[in-house]
């Protein structure tokens, strides 16, 4: 009878685990909630970007930020259009699954009032050809209050930039610095620079229990007009992980001025 029992129970927390994951449809109308993420089976890391390259996305960088995760850096057409911090899509692969960046969850945060749902279709599609079935997972947060998201009251938007650099040489101090993971020239003239945090920097995620979201690393600053910034962390560390409770907050609460100072060493 205990057997049964322990049986049972595995059993129940199978079907409520499947049923916590809905399967990416494209053609879908809008949810009222979107997931952060979408979720593949596990795959080899080559395997993965060797398919991300066959169906239109350009590896800009393979990197681990924190042990036993591969992050690769994609962008596409429909991406760069953007001009903004969604030019590019991070993609996990660990042992467990790979795991993306959703496009339409960092488009409603991002674009704001200009972002209507259904606009990265084009994406999603090639990442469902590149990785397979795609699924929801746990982070998700809803879809009407991403374009205003705070973490709190009194806390960072998404235009609340941090300055961490000036100068007409900006784009120079980006070649053979270690503390670049990639730049990527954008249709409207500015760039996208992704950054390697220090290893120390990176253990936030580990605090927080969130190395299973590596995926929002590396970190990423803009230049444009001879000025460089940075979305502020409190910003982007919370919309990334909206399950994020204020308690795990305060756990990393050197988190972001570590981060600032990071992306400000690099264009030292």
């Amino acid at each position: 009878m205990k057997l049964i029992n322990i049986i049972l129970a595995f059993l129940l927390a199978l079907a409520t685990a499947q049923a916590e994951s809905t399967k990416l449809d494209i053609s879908a109308p809008a949810p009222e909630v979107l997931s952060t993420y979408y979720a593949a089976k596990a795959q080899d890391a080559k395997k993965v970007q060797s398919k991300l390259k066959a169906n239109g996305f350009s590896i800009l960088a393979v990197t681990a930020p924190i042990k036993g995760s591969i992050v690769i850096t994609v962008t596409n057409k429909e991406l760069k259009a953007t001009n903004t911090w969604l030019a590019t899509l991070n993609v996990l692969v660990n042992e467990k699954e790979v795991r993306v960046q959703n496009p339409s969850y960092f488009g409603a945060a991002y674009l704001q009032d200009t972002f209507k749902y259904g606009q990265f279709a084009g994406t999603l599609k090639s990442l469902q050809k590149a990785l397979g079935d795609l699924y929801t997972v746990e982070d998700e947060f809803k879809l009407a209050k991403l374009p205003n998201y705070q973490f709190m009251m009194g806390m960072a938007h998404v235009e609340d930039t941090i300055g961490v650099a000036e100068g007409e040489d900006l784009e120079t101090k980006l070649k053979d610095n270690k503390y670049i993971s990639y730049s990527l020239k954008l249709p409207n003239g500015s760039t996208l620079v992704g950054h390697n945090l220090r290893s120390r920097t990176n253990k936030f995620l580990v605090k927080i229990d969130a190395v299973h979201n590596a995926q929002i690393l590396p970190y990423r600053s803009i230049i444009k007009e001879g000025k460089a910034v940075m979305l502020d962390p409190k910003y982007y560390l919370a919309v990334s992980l909206p399950l994020l409770s204020m308690t795990e907050f305060m756990k990393i609460a050197s988190a972001p001025g570590n981060i600032e100072k990071d992306i400000k060493r690099s264009y030292k």
